[in-house]
């Protein structure tokens, strides 16, 4: 059995700075070596300004590299996020894709990653290895974070790209998320629903994602067979018992599993 992660967190986004990010991978990947005995050089960081596209694209490729049956591999996000329009052949709006934003994040096809480059690369994943996605953002809607704080944590969308979001959404043009349990063998987590946002916060004197915090707070005390489903589930009521109101969500044929099991 091998192990792989992948933890990316970007604080650093010239317009639309984040606190929690980086923490946020820290801990992440202290629960991977302290709980679940994986090897430092098995886990990766992309941190920041190094945190581009082609970066996150070319770590995504070593991730899923080389994998077999009873492997364990992990890919964690914490930043921002966006809906992006797609258009058809003859230039109309005719969709939304989910994105996450690369720290070059541009409103360009070049410099942001779609859900379904994301498909592309799991989907390369053998059946039977112990693959989950955490993201600290929004999975859908709107991926950006938001902060308990007052300080914005949404990237302003230019007013023409807010436009065509604004027309797919009318015209009820947002496709379903392009992963499922049918394609790709995941257990995925999300720090809330699709209509929320996921704080970057403050949690004694850590800057941090909330759903990060008090999932790795969870997993440590967690028996390592314990269904990823019902971790999430007490996942949840830790943030509502600390005043959040963001509801994590879990899914993927792998929901059932333990995490990483």
């Amino acid at each position: 059995m091998s192990d792989k992660a992948l933890l990316v967190g970007i604080n650093r986004y010239p317009s639309a700075p984040l606190m929690g990010c980086v923490n946020d991978v820290s801990m992440q990947a202290d629960l991977l070596v302290t709980k679940y005995g994986f090897d430092e050089s098995s886990i990766r960081l992309l941190i920041d300004e190094r945190a581009t596209r082609d970066a996150i694209l070319e770590r995504l490729q070593w991730l899923v590299s080389d994998l077999r049956a009873g492997d364990r591999c992990l890919f964690h996000y914490s930043g921002h996020g966006t809906q992006v329009a797609t258009r058809d052949f003859q230039g109309e709006v005719d969709g939304l894709d989910e994105a996450i934003c690369p720290v070059d994040f541009t409103w360009t096809n070049q410099l942001v990653i779609r859900d379904k480059e994301f498909v592309e690369v799991f989907g390369k994943i053998q059946d039977g290895v112990k693959f989950n996605w955490t993201s600290d953002s929004c999975h859908s809607g709107d991926l950006t974070r938001d902060m308990k704080v007052n300080v914005p944590r949404r990237i302003p969308a230019p007013l023409d790209i807010a436009w065509r979001i604004r027309t797919a959404k009318k015209l009820n043009l947002q496709k379903p998320r392009a992963f499922g349990p049918e394609e790709i063998d995941v257990g995925f987590v999300s720090g809330c629903k699709s209509i929320q946002t996921s704080s970057d916060t403050i949690v004694g004197t850590t800057p941090c994602g909330a759903f990060t915090f008090f999932f790795c707070k969870v997993m440590k005390k967690s028996n390592k067979k314990t269904p990823l489903s019902d971790v999430v589930a007490e996942v949840a009521k830790e943030l509502k018992s600390n005043g959040y109101s963001q509801e994590p969500q879990v899914e993927g044929s792998r929901s059932k599993s333990p995490f990483l099991g």
